[in-house]
């Protein structure tokens, strides 16, 4: 196993492209969308209603130094248009030898 950084980003839809682009600007391979994530927060209830206008979550598998990178690309992104970022620490399993 190989100790990572775990980040799960609620983001809208409409951001997607925009994260995407840092995420490759800043090198990090390995993630995972989940579209039309729905839930509750400080903004109300948000479920997808139009195609394109829902949350998508992103989970983000990467070392400490893009983890840090990742944060502050999206940081201006979720205060603009809010959304979610949680980072913890985790184990990758790693499968090839």
């Amino acid at each position: 196993m190989k100790p990572v950084k775990r980040i799960e980003i609620v983001i809208e839809e409409i951001e997607l492209e925009n994260v995407i682009r840092e995420l490759d600007r800043i090198g990090v391979v390995g993630y995972t969308i989940v579209p039309r994530a729905g839930g509750r927060g400080e903004r109300g209830v948000r479920y997808e209603s139009v195609q394109g206008l829902g949350n998508v979550l992103m989970t983000i598998a990467c070392d400490e130094r893009q983890a840090n990178q990742v944060i502050e690309a999206i940081r201006p992104i979720l205060k603009r248009y809010g959304g979610v970022c949680l980072v913890s620490d985790a184990m990758w399993v790693v499968h090839d030898s």
